[in-house]
């Protein structure tokens, strides 16, 4: 029985291809999302001039990185197809399909080879775009083009190797053997090396002056890392945390990029940017800036993000970017509009994660605008679907009150005042960004340096939220506080 489900399937070129659900087989597709989760989303992304710091020497294999998606080629009793892990298939009369059906003879048992699916290039390296355009284009797809980089196997074998071994080299001796002489199907080129100089030589070779992404290397233990040059992004700060123990200072930014109609879209945070005397710096420029927004954005910690009116344009770093998550599903972050100095949620669309960023200088060059904030500055490292579509104004649940208390003390005719305050947001099914229970603690005292200070904790019920309550009154009310009486409207 075939494991492939080519029921509701459309023309590709001469073949066919199923947008979802088609692996009829769930042990098949289990190990293609295992795969995904436990090996990919385990490379650690290094910059190039991390090279030497993160490594050491010892025997390792250095790939170069192709500028594709991961797919998995499937070949059976003579069939064969691609998918990748959201169950899309690519079967029939295509090109490189066909050529391995002609050496079909060589393979044992199931084979499932992991790979990047690209689209060849005479000039220049390989562009995912370039792959995003030839899938969609139905009849006229120019299929020919499509290539695929086998680099590890995880099912079947040969007469000589039934079973894929557990060591790197043993696989790598494998495919080449399978995908020998192979022109649109072959075994990515790999080389064996032992010290960190050659690692950074095959960068230049490959990347600065070649036709690749990135490297890919593989050292002892099976650790995988990916390097690729830095990439830098103009972004607008759309907001910002401040430190904990030191208010003066930014802990973190929060980063958008503008869309084609004008709306900016969350492209994530960045907490590297610099020593205490940067952080105060950055402060300075923004802290006066704050507006109202009626979305609300959590750091890792918990801590709440107060929005600014987009006016700073700084330079990032990033290692990395990527528009799937370790179990492929698209990434989408929240689109924003900005009128009348206030914030407002529309809906989230696919963009993309920066992986390490950091805070690189501000760009007062740049201006707030369509064109120096563009999403297609990220769209060269990974294609971005639905990237010119408009964004749509969604509703939000208004938020419901659970609980409000007001405490004062005066001490020599100043007022000091208190506030717990916890509702429950009623948005966490749209939006994982925001929690279930909100709880915040508010501490006003004129006599203080720093007069107002605020606690926002976060609860997912409202036992939790009640319990972090009582023990905010429990520390915070002692003798001579005297709770108000308030007045519902």
């Amino acid at each position: 029985m075939t494991i492939f489900n080519l029921n509701n399937s459309k023309v590709l070129g001469k073949g066919q291809t199923v947008e979802n659900n088609g692996i009829g087989s769930p042990e098949v597709l289990s190990k293609l999302l295992g795969y995904r989760k436990t090996v990919i989303a385990g490379y650690k992304s290094l910059l190039v001039d991390e090279i030497s710091s993160d490594l050491t020497p010892g025997e390792m294999h250095i790939s170069p990185k192709i500028d594709g998606e991961l797919w998995f080629m499937i070949i059976e009793d003579g069939e064969v197809a691609l998918s990748n892990t959201r169950g899309r298939l690519i079967a029939g009369d295509i090109p490189l399909l066909n050529e391995i059906r002609e050496v079909s003879h060589k393979f044992l048992s199931r084979v499932i080879l992991v790979g990047e699916l690209f689209v060849a290039s005479k000039e220049g390296r390989a562009r995912v775009s370039d792959l995003a355009s030839a899938l969609g284009g139905g009849a006229k797809a120019e299929v020919e083009k499509l290539g695929f980089a086998a680099f590890d196997i995880i099912s079947g074998g040969d007469a000589k190797s039934a079973i894929p071994g557990p060591s790197y080299k043993d696989r790598l001796e494998l495919m080449r053997r399978l995908l020998d002489n192979g022109k649109r199907v072959s075994c990515i080129k790999t080389e064996t090396i032992s010290s960190i100089k050659e690692a950074e030589s095959y960068f230049e070779q490959w990347v600065t002056d070649g036709k690749g992404e990135g490297i890919i290397i593989r050292a002892g233990e099976e650790r995988i890392y990916k390097v690729k040059p830095s990439l830098t992004i103009d972004a607008v700060i759309i907001g910002y945390t401040e430190k904990s123990e030191d208010s003066s200072q930014v802990r973190s930014i929060m980063l958008a990029l503008m869309r084609q109609d004008k709306s900016f879209q969350l492209l994530g945070s960045c907490g590297s940017i610099g020593d205490a005397k940067s952080r105060k710096e950055m402060m300075q420029k923004i802290q006066k800036s704050q507006v109202d927004s009626n979305w609300r954005y959590t750091s890792g910690d918990g801590a709440i993000y107060r929005f600014v009116k987009p006016e700073i344009v700084v330079e990032i770093s990033a290692a990395d970017v990527q528009s799937e998550d370790s179990s492929g599903k698209l990434i989408r972050k929240m689109v924003l509009s900005f009128k009348e100095n206030q914030w407002k949620a529309l809906e989230k669309l696919p963009l993309a994660s920066i992986h390490n960023p950091v805070f690189v200088k501000y760009r007062s060059d740049k201006q707030v605008n369509t064109l120096d904030l563009r999403i297609e500055q990220i769209t060269d490292r990974c294609f971005i679907v639905e990237k010119d579509k408009r964004a749509e104004d969604i509703k939000l649940p208004v938020s419901e009150m659970i609980r409000r208390e007001v405490y004062t003390k005066t001490v020599k005719e100043k007022i000091s005042v208190r506030k717990l305050v916890i509702w429950k947001t009623n948005k966490e099914k749209i939006d994982k960004n925001y929690p279930t229970f909100v709880v915040h603690w508010t501490d006003y005292s004129s006599d203080r340096k720093d007069p107002l200070k605020r606690e926002v904790r976060l609860a997912s019920n409202l036992k939790n939220a009640s319990s972090i309550g009582d023990q905010m009154l429990e520390k915070n009310i002692k003798k001579g506080w005297e709770k108000k009486r308030l007045i519902e409207f």
